[in-house]
């Protein structure tokens, strides 16, 4: 992208394996459109599919896989530290700022740093009331977004799987980030079964 919006931003942690902060939801959307746009030019992706933010409902099914308790491994806020970077081992600690992915235990799906490390930007406009319906997406009321999980600057509480936060689409912090979802468009009608190498990604329950 050219573009290195954390850079000289205190409590900088960067690196092939650390995700990107500083990033507003509409920077964010703009990879991702971008990313898309590209994948479809070297044919690795059919026109049916795309990358973007998840939705809301997304990012909580991905974040609870099939849990129903306070956090993907249960509800003892203790055992948060095994699976997530949040104040009490990262700002209390004296480490502050975002830490390599993948270094903490994942959830039942197999996905790392749902809870903690940064806050990730979701596609849906913030709304008090949500949205209900199988996976919904609000997509009316202005330019506040959503972003959710918690980060390394939060208490344990805030890292829980229904915790949600709303910010102008333009907002940026050290603290957030986001995670990229492959996606089939709203508006085109999905294949009977997605072509070659894609099978494994479009099984991910992220996506449905």
């Amino acid at each position: 992208m050219a573009t290195e919006p954390w850079k000289g931003k205190n409590f900088l942690n960067e690196g092939d394996n650390f995700p990107v902060t500083s990033v507003s939801w509409d920077e964010a959307m703009n990879f991702c459109h971008i990313l898309t746009e590209q994948e479809r030019k070297e044919r690795r992706l059919p026109d049916a599919w795309e990358y973007t933010l998840p939705t809301e409902a997304q990012w909580e099914r991905a974040c609870r896989a099939r849990t129903e308790t306070k956090f993907c491994f249960g509800d003892d806020e203790f055992k948060l530290g095994d699976y997530a970077w949040f104040n009490d081992n990262s700002r209390d600690a004296r480490q502050q700022g975002a830490r390599a992915v993948g270094r903490k235990e994942p959830n039942p799906w197999g996905l790392h740093d749902m809870h903690g490390n940064v806050w990730e930007w979701c596609r849906d406009v913030y709304d008090t009331k949500l949205k209900g319906g199988i996976d919904p997406e609000a997509t009316k009321g202005g330019s506040t977004r959503v972003f959710r999980g918690g980060s390394w600057y939060v208490i344990a509480d805030s890292c829980r799987s229904t915790v949600r936060v709303g910010a102008d689409s333009s907002f940026r912090d050290v603290s957030l980030g986001f995670r990229v979802a492959l996606s089939r468009p709203r508006n085109k009608k999905p294949l009977s079964r997605p072509p070659g190498d894609m099978d494994a990604q479009v099984r991910s329950t992220i996506n449905k």
